[in-house]
This record gives structure tokens, sequence and C-alpha cells, in this order.
């Protein structure tokens, strides 16, 4: 089974385009790790993240021992089915945007993650109080990483991220 790669940093650093730009150049060989979800679909990039479930569902799905992990976040849930998790992984390489509880859940189960601290730069923080709070309690559990990858919000700085991030994961697939 291949591994993920786990984009952690805080909201607004970067991880969703991160994300989106190797998932299109890497097409073959990386998938994105979609999470189920009991929240509204608010777009139709969500559906490249999530797939969404009624909180009846999730449930039945937890107490059948599908899930890899659940969190609560403002009243609604998320969670990895590992049948969905196994069967992406065993053709691809999964990246995710992922908290580090988030990390060490995956760890516990039994995945291997390559941790990718994405470090912000020139860009104005989260506006929204909960999220910065969730943010900075999340951080409070360090998870050492295995690759940092400075996200310069100035012009060409995503594109040299992104070269940077290609660089990485090209080492695992050889």
């Amino acid at each position: 089974m291949k591994q993920i790669f786990g984009l952690v940093g805080p909201s607004g650093a970067g991880k969703t385009t991160l994300i989106l730009e190797i998932v299109k150049r890497f097409p073959t060989t990386v998938g994105i790790v979609k999470s189920l979800t009991t929240r509204p679909r608010r777009g139709a990039e969500d559906d490249a993240f999530y797939d969404f479930v009624s909180p009846e569902e999730m449930t039945q799905r937890q107490s059948e021992g599908r899930l890899v992990q659940t969190a609560e976040y403002a009243g609604n849930y998320y969670a990895n089915d590992r049948e969905t998790l196994d069967a992406l992984l065993k053709e691809k390489f999964g990246i995710a945007a992922l908290v580090e509880d988030g990390v060490n859940n995956f760890r516990h189960a039994g995945y291997h993650v390559a941790v990718i601290k994405v470090m912000p730069f020139h860009h104005k923080p989260t506006e929204d109080e909960k999220r910065a709070r969730a943010d900075e309690e999340r951080a409070l559990t360090h998870v050492p990483a295995d690759f940092v990858l400075n996200n310069s919000f100035e012009p060409g700085g995503k594109e040299k991220a992104i070269e940077h991030l290609a660089t990485y994961i090209q080492s695992f697939a050889r």
C-alpha cells in the first residue's frame, strides 16, 4: 500500500491549492484522500475532497468499524472510510490536508503518512476567529515534519512551492 502525503499548516496556508495542483500534475500517481462529512456541500470544489453523508450513515459506518478516524467540528462530523482509503492507496499515493491529530490517527490505524509542513509567507491570516483559535489549538499537538514547504503569497511563490512539492513527491515515485 502506498503512503499518504499529509499537508499540515494553518488555515489559509494554501494546502487546498497545492493539493489540486499536485493532482493535476500527477493524475495517475497521486489521488486526493476524500473525507466523509455531514456538513452541507458549499460548492463544486467540495466534491473533490468530500463525500457527503447523513449523520445516520456516518453513525452506521462507525458502528460497523469502517472509519479510520472521526472528528467533530462546528457541529458537523468528518471521517475517513477505510475501504475507500485502501482502494486509493492500492493504486496511488494519497494526498490530504490534515491536522496534527489526523496524522496521528492515520498512523495509529497503520497508514504511513509523510508530513509536509506548509509554512505560509506574505499572506493575511484568517479573520475567522473560530478557525484561528482552532489553528492555535491544533498546533499544540506537535507532529515532526518530514518536509517543510515554504508557500509565499507573493508573485511566483505558489509556482515555486508547487515545484518544490512536486520534486519531493517524485522522489517517492521512483
